[in-house]
């Protein structure tokens, strides 16, 4: 008897298949995993986007002077985003703005 064994070629060749299987599947993984994560942050988006801080009521986008600001329908709290108060405060050193006029009773 000869000590050559004759699957040996299939050996590698299965080999280098199970290699190719196996990066196409972390290739899978990789994208699987990616639309996970995107999904669950979409969602804990979604779960917190334009809700109250204070009550978890609904907030709606109102337009106040020259911004637009965050209102509760529930609670009548008023948030603003970054940048949008001091937007307010200039308009209020310009003489032309809301709480000028509130304080002045025009």
């Amino acid at each position: 008897m000869s000590d050559i064994q004759p699957t040996s070629g299939y050996d590698q060749e299965e080999a280098h298949f199970k290699k190719r299987e196996g990066e196409a599947l972390a290739q899978l993984r990789k994208a699987s995993d990616a639309r996970r994560a995107e999904t669950a942050a979409r969602d804990a988006k979604a779960a917190h986007w334009m809700k109250c801080p204070k009550c978890g009521g609904q907030m709606a986008e109102a337009r106040l002077e020259n911004v637009v600001i965050d209102r509760c329908a529930s609670c009548g709290g008023v948030y603003f985003d970054a940048g949008e108060l001091e937007l307010l405060v200039a308009h209020e050193k310009a003489g032309s703005g809301f709480l000028g006029r509130l304080l002045r009773g025009k």
